[in-house]
């Protein structure tokens, strides 16, 4: 890795658009993007992936940089078209050498925000809102690495409509590309940690979802869908149980019901008083031995003054 050609990545974009021009100082040019657009976008995926933290670290560190590359694989043909279908008369190597210290100058961008991000997400910025950051990070980055192709392509109109396309096809491959091997970030709710997610949607869809999400807009179906279920489960968990005992207002089981007896278990104390219908026990007969007199002033006395007993 040259250190001239890293200072003028970052500082003389219109001298690495010249070198691309030059057959010779191609190859230390290619190799020192290479090396800078790898490392740049391992750092800034692996804050990427700080925000859920554990494997998805390791996991957002390896996919970013495939991504970019994946999308370099792609683009670099379609835009030596458009340059020389716009009157340009670039080689395929030239174009190539300029794509690669275009992204490379990207790449040291997002190296110098992911600072900058790690900082929000460690003081608790939400996922809809990193996500959102992350795209606007991507944008500025986008805009240094349109410098040096601009100058590439001699600044005329036909540069600036060529280079505006290729702008274009890039951001829509790469994000389509980091869509399918989303996530980077990961939920703190997610028990699992997947290296890539089962493909659904499109990237477009994703960031219009996620402006609408993090202004707290939900939709009639969106608010029991399960990236708003997902949303709520992530503050649930940063935030601590307290809003998930809130919402999850558990009901005591009901006692079983009983079926015994009226009175089976009453203590004696309790027992119910005998009713109208209950008969008095029939008078002892005279002359029985084993029964007492009875004593006056006591219910046995009363019916012999009534004459119950014969």
């Amino acid at each position: 890795m040259s250190a001239a050609i890293l200072t003028a990545l970052l500082r003389d974009p219109a001298e690495i658009a010249e070198r691309c021009d030059r057959p010779e100082g191609l190859r230390e040019l290619a190799l020192t993007s290479v090396g800078c657009l790898a490392i740049g976008a391992a750092v800034f995926g692996g804050v990427l992936g700080s925000f859920r933290g554990g494997p998805q670290i390791a996991f957002s560190a390896i996919k970013l940089p495939a991504a970019l590359f994946a999308t370099l694989v792609v683009c670099v043909p379609a835009f030596h078209s458009l340059a020389v279908g716009f009157g340009g008369r670039r080689s395929f190597s030239s174009v190539a050498a300029l794509t690669l210290a275009a992204s490379a100058r990207a790449a040291l961008v997002l190296l110098a925000c992911a600072p900058v991000l790690w900082l929000a997400v460690d003081r608790g910025l939400g996922y809809h809102a990193s996500v959102l950051t992350a795209v606007l990070m991507y944008l500025t980055s986008g805009l240094a690495a349109l410098g040096i192709i601009l100058r590439g392509l001699e600044g005329s109109w036909r540069a600036l409509v060529t280079a505006l396309t290729c702008g274009i096809v890039f951001f829509g491959v790469l994000g389509q590309t980091a869509w399918m091997l989303r996530p980077f970030f990961g939920r703190p709710s997610q028990e699992d940690v997947p290296f890539v997610r089962a493909r659904e949607g499109t990237f477009a869809d994703s960031v219009f979802t996620s402006s609408k999400s993090a202004m707290g807009i939900y939709g009639r179906s969106r608010a029991l869908s399960e990236n708003a279920q997902e949303d709520w489960e992530e503050r649930a968990a940063r935030e601590g149980s307290s809003a998930t005992r809130g919402r999850q207002r558990a009901t005591p089981p009901a006692a079983p019901a009983t079926h015994e007896p009226a009175g089976e278990f009453l203590p004696e104390s309790s027992a119910l008083p005998p009713t109208s219908d209950t008969k008095p026990a029939p008078a002892a007969a005279a002359g029985d031995s084993n029964l007492e007199p009875a004593v006056p002033g006591t219910p046995g006395a009363d019916l012999e003054r009534r004459g119950a007993t014969p």
